[in-house]
């Protein structure tokens, strides 16, 4: 019976077209990601002795770099983030995070949590949107990158999947120092 399970499991991945496998990832990702906002004010910017990040600022960041990926770089569109989002939530209006110094990522803070998610979910949606227009072979197409071009593939694979993940690791860490569980601990997975 469990194998059954397992072999049914791996073929419904085998199966899944490149999109599907990258919805599913980011569902994952946006499931952590969402998890991380849970928390007491403290909780959330909390920053180590020896560390530059809190959840906060990770937060932040991988909504920033989704939002220039998605909007900026392959729909070729203005970015959400504009002033009225900075002013709402109370984060910097420039920069992502990308290059900062650790001092500067240690003052970043999220004044409303309940702002930031509504700005969170809106480029969410426009990633869900842009994935629901994309086929397998449209990853292939090049677009802007920070030194030249990269497929969109990589785009999504590198700097969301990959990258989200590792601050999902970096946020378990800060949650562990304070005795807090792990993301989605719910779910069986961290």
């Amino acid at each position: 019976m469990i194998k059954s399970l397992m072999n049914g499991f791996i073929l419904r991945r085998v199966l899944m077209s490149r999109i599907e496998h990258i919805k599913w990832s980011l569902a994952f990702v946006h499931r952590a990601l969402r998890d991380a906002c849970n928390g007491t004010n403290e909780q959330i910017h909390f920053v180590p002795d020896f560390g530059s990040h809190s959840i906060a600022w990770c937060l932040w960041h991988t909504t920033r770099v989704e939002d220039m990926i998605v909007n900026v770089r392959i729909k070729e569109t203005e970015p959400i983030w504009n002033e009225e989002w900075a002013q709402k939530t109370g984060l910097p209006f420039d920069g992502n995070g990308n290059s900062q110094s650790d001092d500067d990522a240690q003052k970043v803070t999220i004044t409303s949590m309940e702002n930031f998610i509504k700005y969170q979910e809106l480029v969410w949606n426009s990633t869900a949107e842009l994935l629901d227009q994309l086929t397998d072979e449209d990853l292939s197409k090049e677009v802007k990158a920070r030194n030249g071009t990269e497929q969109i593939d990589e785009s999504i694979s590198l700097h969301m999947l990959g990258h989200f993940n590792g601050h999902r690791g970096e946020m378990n860490f800060l949650r562990g120092m304070q005795g807090m569980d792990p993301l989605l601990v719910r779910e069986g997975t961290h």
